[in-house]
């Protein structure tokens, strides 16, 4: 993967060389690709993607030690929501950092679809922008507590050039950015099986972005290097050496994503204290949706790659009938497969590897007023036929191959 290291620089480099040939042209410092979540903080309530947030210009004639106000702009989003599993033997989790969900835990939990956050974007200058955003939600310690999901400081060269240095989410999915603000989703949640698999969310370093017209399309590159620690219930994982390559096509209402990433990532255990070895971990994701307006139909798939191999995917579609939009939803992932020359699997490891489960799911989304959305979602959850899939909190020696549970979610999402 030499070569697409060496892209990835170069894209970097790319980035500020254009910006000298095109320095004199006239700037917007919050283009079209700016943070999704913030975007559908303002989005209106039928629309199925962001949209950009207007720049704010400084008020003339302000002394240089006064400070102006209409640089920043605050917003924020938030969910309210509860699931219910018919599954008592096991926890059903939408993120294998929560240390309970709905099932055994819970009859009825509202730790998968409850969250909150706010967000304060600064126009600094035509050139310097910054965006904080501080987001509450259910952590592995079993706490609501606030914590830093972005921040960063970019500095556009040109509009559809730029760079930014800080906590960027990664753009493994179409839906990444703003996977948090349920109001830019048509679903109660994304699809669970594929979403499992985006085991790194954030990445702390630097991203640069370089966006071309082709004709009637818009083609947008983003390069990113950094690194990572994510907490878990039994485990932090630290990941270093962070690079990847993402890009999405635009054509009307036809949108295509590719992304490739990989990272050395390294498993301490809270429980012994004893940290695995590093591993180098390989993604290749591809998502296409076409969305005319009246209907939507979107998939995606990915394939991760560290000492296993698992492929998951989804397909969604739906359709709008005024203020609802019924929609279906199949997902999948695959066990994993251990690859030649990995280390001889332990029990554990082998456990841990086969996580394989479908999910069919039905729902429907109601825009009841402005700027909030009520959605309700019935799945129907199968397991492998020698796997507990995502379940957690199974208690030991307990087998749940080949079993089915339904769940139900309720979700009011709102932004303001």
């Amino acid at each position: 993967m030499q070569k697409q290291k060496q892209y990835c620089l170069a894209l970097l480099l790319f980035a500020v060389g254009n910006s000298v040939a095109e320095a004199d042209q006239e700037v917007n410092s919050n283009n079209g690709t700016e943070m999704k979540s913030v975007a559908a903080a303002t989005d209106s309530a039928s629309a199925a993607t962001t949209a950009p947030v207007t720049s704010g210009t400084p008020a003339p004639g302000l002394a240089t030690t006064t400070l102006d106000l209409s640089m920043f702009k605050f917003g924020g989003f938030g969910s309210l929501g509860f699931s219910h599993s018919s599954m008592d033997s096991g926890d059903y989790v939408l993120d294998g950092s929560m240390p309970k969900g709905a099932g055994r835990s819970n009859d009825w939990s509202a730790s998968n679809n409850t969250r909150g956050a706010v967000h304060v974007t600064g126009d600094f200058t035509p050139h310097v922008s910054a965006i904080l955003q501080v987001d509450s939600e259910y952590h592995s310690d079993g706490s609501y507590r606030p914590e830093v999901e972005w921040l960063n400081v970019k500095y556009a060269f040109t509009q559809n050039i730029y760079m930014r240095i800080g906590r960027i989410a990664l753009p493994t999915f179409m839906d990444s950015d703003n996977r948090d603000v349920g109001y830019s989703l048509v679903w109660a949640q994304p699809p669970v099986d594929l979403y499992h698999q985006l085991s790194i969310p954030s990445s702390d370093g630097i991203d640069a972005m370089y966006r071309a017209e082709i004709g009637e399309a818009g083609n947008t590159i983003r390069a990113v290097f950094g690194k990572n620690k994510t907490d878990r219930p039994t485990s932090i994982t630290s990941s270093k050496e962070m690079w990847g390559l993402f890009d999405t096509l635009e054509y009307g209402p036809a949108t295509f994503h590719l992304s490739y990433q990989q990272r050395r990532s390294s498993t301490l255990s809270v429980q012994t204290g004893v940290s695995g070895e590093w591993i180098l971990n390989r993604d290749l994701s591809v998502g296409a949706s076409y969305d005319p307006g009246n209907w939507f139909v979107k998939s995606e798939w990915i394939q991760r790659r560290s000492t296993t191999r698992i492929n998951a995917m989804y397909v969604s579609g739906g359709y709008r009938i005024n203020k609802f939009t019924p929609y279906l939803t199949y997902s999948q992932n695959s066990p994993g497969t251990f690859l030649a020359g990995s280390p001889p699997p332990t029990a554990a490891a082998i456990e841990r590897a086969n996580r394989a489960q479908s999910t069919t799911g039905v729902g429907v989304r109601w825009d009841f007023m402005r700027n909030y959305d009520f959605k309700i979602q019935y799945d129907q959850v199968k397991l492998s036929d020698n796997s507990n899939g995502y379940l957690i909190n199974v208690p030991t020696g307990v087998t749940l191959y080949g079993a089915k549970f339904h769940v139900i979610s309720a979700v009011v999402d709102f932004v303001f």
